[in-house]
This record gives structure tokens, sequence and C-alpha cells, in this order.
């Protein structure tokens, strides 16, 4: 009889035990399911006021895309306007013709001439021999100095040509200035050095 009486406390206790696992593991479901809704909620809204910023931006540059673009046109024919009279000005000025403007350009190659360069020759590329733009220079500048002791610049070729960059009618008038030839020989015991430079349209 107290056999009985054992087994059956041992069974009821095992039954509470178990319905308490139950319970505590259905808290425990109930807590991580809980916890996974939150997460998820706390995402989407995240997304949507992520998507409700950006939508907001996209709205904002467009606003002024559209509010700019009008003048970015007027813009665009006017730089259109401009770029046609500029070549129609090369036709009816004629600046690489006019005397002026070779008197202003020959005062700015002599300013820009450094005290040991010796200029020999200045000479155009003749139009019948080559009239397809870029076979050629258009202007070459040729010269030569003499290289002795310590006074002599062997770089005052690059320094002329810096020099020329900055005249207004060669920078209007030709794209870019190219050291052709600058060699160096000796000539009667002393080294000289001849040079020439390319101006290009």
């Amino acid at each position: 009889m107290q056999e009985l009486q054992l087994n059956f406390l041992t069974t009821t206790a095992d039954k509470r035990v178990k319905r308490h696992m139950k319970r505590f593991t259905l808290v425990i479901y109930l807590i991580i399911f809980g916890a996974t809704l939150t997460v998820l909620f706390r995402t989407h809204q995240s997304q949507t006021y992520m998507a409700e910023v950006f939508e907001g931006l996209n709205m904002d540059i467009e606003g002024k895309i559209s509010s700019v673009e009008p003048r970015m046109l007027f813009l665009e024919r006017k730089i259109g306007v401009r770029n046609r009279l500029r070549r129609q000005s090369d036709l009816f000025l004629q600046p690489k013709t006019r005397p002026s403007v070779w008197r202003k350009m020959l005062i700015d190659i002599t300013k820009a001439l450094p005290p040991d360069l010796v200029i020999t020759r200045i000479f155009s590329r003749p139009q019948n021999k080559s009239k397809k733009k870029g076979v050629g220079p258009s202007l070459t500048i040729e010269g030569h100095t003499y290289i002795e002791g310590s006074d002599r610049d062997i770089l005052s070729v690059d320094n002329f040509r810096g020099n020329l960059l900055f005249s207004l009618p060669i920078s209007t008038n030709y794209s870019d200035i190219k050291v052709e030839n600058n060699r160096i020989y000796k000539e009667d015991d002393r080294l000289k050095l001849v040079f020439s430079l390319g101006l290009y349209e």
C-alpha cells in the first residue's frame, strides 16, 4: 500500500513538472514570437520612413531640375548662338591675316624671348600644300643659343614656350605650342642649341 502511494505521488509530481515545462516553453515561444513581430514591425517602420525620406528627396530634386531646366535650355541656345557667331567672326574678321594682329603677335614673341635665345626664322605653313587641319604646325619659330659656362640655361626653350602661352593673340589663334626640335651639338668648340617651336591651330 505504501508503494502505491509513493508511485502515485511520483506520477503526480511528474505531471506537475511536465505541465510546468509546457507552460514555460509556451511562454518562451510567445516571447520569441512577440520579439520577432516587434523586430519585423520596427523594420517595416524604418523602411517606410526611409522610403518616405527618399521620395521626398526625389521630389525635391525633380522640382529643382524642373525649375533649372528652362534656364539651362536658354543658356544652351545662347551658347549655340555664340559659337556660331565666333565661327562667323573668324570668317569675316580674319584675325590671322590682319596686320595689327601679326604686329601684336611679333611684339609678344619679342617680349617672351629669353635674352640668351636668338630667333633666326619665323614662317607659316603654306596654304596650298596642306589644306587639312592638324597636318603640321601653322606657324614655326626657329632659333638657337650657345651654351657657355654656367650662365646659359638649357631650359630656356621651355621657358620661351611657357611665356608664349600667356600671349593673348597667340593663345586665341593657336590651341597648342610644341617643341618640335631641341638639340645640342658642338660648333667651333662651343655647344650650340638649335630649337624650333610649332604653333598649332
